[in-house]
Formats: structure tokens, C-alpha cells, sequence
């Protein structure tokens, strides 16, 4: 059966908008988006009418790709003054033969959060660490197990209602329901995770334009988290300055000419162009890639050392991303840092092979982990919309096999 998804990723410089399906397992992009965003400052909405204005027109752009109006989504919130509370609940099995169902896993989670959120906050996801079989064994999945009483202790995950609040209300007056709220972190770490993470502790470091989000994780649940406020956008920002750049030619730069390891960088290698004095300049491209690699050092050293106030345990993995992966020798630049517990991969999905969009598809990834956990069947969009977007997917797909076919199997001279 196919499902669809829709997430949201409003960044201080650009709203990532990721459209998944669902089929029978395998998830396949529908459409993406990169938009620029205004009124976002280190993730937080500064002038909500520039946001709202971002919102829709990124919208719109993937509105257009679909053929669809997209007006439901996973989005991501600050993780600003959240808080991490391990808790528990349990449940009375009272169904057929005393199976433990879906619907009792939900309710001992609803009861391991029941009354312990504070008036000031609202929660973000309850993520459970273990069950317990009526007081006596544990097990990571208890459906279909025969028990009188299933017990969860979990990790309940908040944030003030008013950083919270601000986010759902800036969409829904874009015309997005939210249907579930999420970290960008939980997104990046379900992006990249590989089994033996679960095992263990990891850490995620993703570095934004003005911001870097770090959080840690036990076991495949989030225990903690901070955020440093600096970005890959001082780059951009020392390039202005010393070459007297306007900054979007300094942000191209940065993107297109830039190595975030000096070591691969060439002596000998310029870029040439006008300053905004107009005159004709050249920059080395070892000079500037020195300079990033600077900026990007500093990020990465206070990273690990927050990480380690955030964590008494060992950390065995870090998984470094953010949109500045991109740039060649950020790996090699975060393995000198963090030595072999740095993880540096690509995302490798066709339609979305920027790391920028890592915390959108992840969210995803997330999501449909919890509806199966829970037992919930639910697509964000109903039949007739769900057959629009095939039937365009489909006319697009014709469309390329007659180019394909034009460019490959005409055989005239």
C-alpha cells in the first residue's frame, strides 16, 4: 500500500521541504525543496510575516512539482531550553487471550508522560527505552507477548510551549496542518543510522548557517542536547570582509571554489572577480580555503568539547552533517578533530543528494518507525490527491521514456 509524507525544515537560510512515498517499505522522493528563508534567526522566527511569506512560497514551488496542494507536514522545532526526563507508566493487558497489542503500547507511553509535563513546557515525542513484562523480564518490542501488565520507562522530550506554539502557528497561517513535531537531530541521526549506533553512544553535530545543534544519544534515544551559536555563515562573512565582497558572491564562493581542508586545496589555483569597489580581484584558493578550514576548526573543537559536558559516557559516534558537508574536505577536517568516532556520510537518495536535506528525510524515516511501533496506519494524503500525484509521477516518467527514447533510439544519420 502506498503512503505519503510531507516534512519541513525551517532553517535560519533556507526552508527544506522533503515529499516521500511509502511503498510497501521502500521510500522514494516525490519532491524536494531548497528555499531561501527570511525572518529565521538561529532557527527561531524573528518577523513572522517574512516567514509566513517563505513558507507559502516554498510551498508553492513543490505545490507546482506535485500538481497537488500540499497542507499537511512533519516539522522540525528548536530545541532550545528542552529537557530530557526519564519516566515510566504501565498498562493493565486486557485484551484477547492477554496479547499485548498496539493500542497497549500506546497507552502505557500515554501513561509514562501522564501528569509529569510541566505547565511551561509541551512535549515533543515520549521515546521508549525499554519494556518491562510484568515486572519481570525486558524487551525492546512487547506486541504479541501474553502478559496481565506491560510497563514502559521512557524518555519524555520537551520544549517551552511558546517556541513550540510559535512554529505550529507560523504554518497553519501557511496553510500547513502539523501533524508531528520533531528535533531536526532525531531526523539527522534516523538519516544516517546504522544498527550498531543503537548499541551505543552517539552523537549528532549539525552545523547550520548561524547555529550548531549537538545532541547525544544512548542506545538510539536522545539524552541531551545543546546548541553553540555559530555557522558555517562566518565563512561567508570573513570572505565579505576581507576581500570586500558583496555576500552572495562570498556564499558562492564558499559553495563552488572553497576546500574545507587547506591540504587539498591548490597554491597555484584563482578565482577572479569584482569586488564591490568594481575592481577586478583574484583569491587563491589556498588562502581562502585556509581561512574557512579556520572557522570550520573553531565550530568543530567547541563541539567537542560541549559534547562532552553533555555526556559522562564515551561517545563511540559522531555523525557530523549540516548543509556545509557538501563542500569537499569536511571529512577529512572532522576526522582530525574527532578521530575514528567521526561520522561523515552523503546522502546518497536520488532526488534529495544534499545533506542539507538530512534532517527532513529523516523525520520522515522517524515517523513512519513510530506509526508501526504503534500500530497506526496513516497517510497524509486521501485517495484522490494520493492518485493526482501518481498520475503525475507517472505523465513525468512517460515524458523522460520518450526523451530517453528519442536520444537512444534514433537511428537516422
Amino acid at each position: 500500500m502506498q503512503k505519503i509524507y510531507a516534512s519541513i525544515d525551517i532553517g535560519s537560510s533556507f526552508i527544506k521541504i522533503v515529499v516521500l512515498e511509502d511503498l510497501d517499505g521502500e521510500l522514494n522522493v516525490l519532491a524536494s525543496n531548497n528555499y531561501p528563508s527570511k525572518g529565521i534567526k538561529e532557527g527561531l522566527i524573528v518577523n513572522d510575516d517574512e516567514a509566513i511569506k517563505s513558507i507559502k512560497e516554498a510551498m508553492s514551488e513543490i505545490n507546482n512539482s506535485l500538481g497537488i496542494k500540499i497542507n499537511k507536514a512533519i516539522t522540525s522545532v528548536p530545541m532550545n531550553n528542552s529537557k530530557y526526563t526519564i519516566t515510566s507508566g504501565y498498562t493493565t493487558i486486557t485484551g484477547a487471550n492477554n496479547v499485548i497489542s498496539s493500542e497497549d503500547i500506546l497507552n502505557s507511553l500515554q501513561a509514562s508522560i501522564y501528569n509529569k509535563i510541566e505547565e511551561s513546557m509541551e512535549l515533543v515525542t515520549v521515546i521508549p527505552i525499554k519494556y518491562i513484562i510484568d515486572d519481570k523480564s525486558e524487551v525492546k518490542n512487547p506486541k504479541g507477548i501474553r502478559a496481565e501488565k506491560l510497563t514502559v520507562a521512557s524518555m519524555m522530550v520537551t520544549i517551552p510551549k511558546k517556541v513550540l506554539y510559535k512554529h505550529v502557528s507560523i504554518l497553519s497561517k501557511a496553510g500547513i496542518e502539523v501533524v508531528d513535531v520533531l528535533f531536526n537531530s532525531i531526523g539527522d541521526y534516523y538519516c544516517f543510522k546504522e544498527a550498531s549506533y543503537d548499541k551505543d553512544v552517539c552523537a549528532v553535530v549539525n552545523i547550520g548557517s548561524d547555529k550548531t545543534e549537538l545532541s547525544v544519544f544512548n542506545k538510539g534515544v536522545i539524552t541531551n542536547s545543546s546548541i553553540l551559536s555559530m555557522g558555517s555563515s562566518s565563512i561567508e562573512k570573513d570572505l565579505s570582509y576581507i576581500y570586500n565582497l558583496s555576500m552572495d558572491k562570498a556564499i558562492k564562493i564558499k559553495n563552488m571554489f572553497l576546500l574545507l581542508d587547506k591540504d587539498f586545496a591548490s597554491s597555484s589555483e584563482s578565482y577572479e572577480t569584482k569586488d564591490m569597489s568594481n575592481i577586478r580581484i583574484k583569491i587563491n584558493q589556498y588562502e581562502a580555503s585556509e581561512l574557512a578550514e579556520k572557522r570550520i576548526t573553531e565550530i568543530l573543537e567547541k563541539s567537542k568539547k560541549e559534547l562532552n559536558l553533555l555526556t559522562k559516557k564515551e561517545i563511540r559516534y559522531i555523525i557530523i552533517t549540516g548543509g556545509i558537508a557538501n563542500i569537499p574536505g569536511y571529512d577529512s577536517l572532522a576526522k582530525k578533530i574527532f578521530k575514528d568516532t567521526a561520522v561523515v556520510k552523503s546522502l546518497n537518495v536520488i532526488g534529495i543528494r544534499n545533506n542539507s536535506y538530512s534532517s527532513s528525510y529523516g523525520m520522515i524515516k522517524y515517523f513512519i518507525e513510530k506509526l508501526n511501533i504503534r500500530g497506526r496506519d496513516y497517510t497524509m494524503f486521501n485517495e484522490d490527491l494520493q492518485y493526482k500525484i501518481i498520475e503525475k509521477k507517472n505523465s513525468d516518467t512517460k515524458t523522460f521514456s520518450r526523451l530517453f527514447g528519442y536520444l537512444f533510439d534514433n537511428k537516422e544519420d
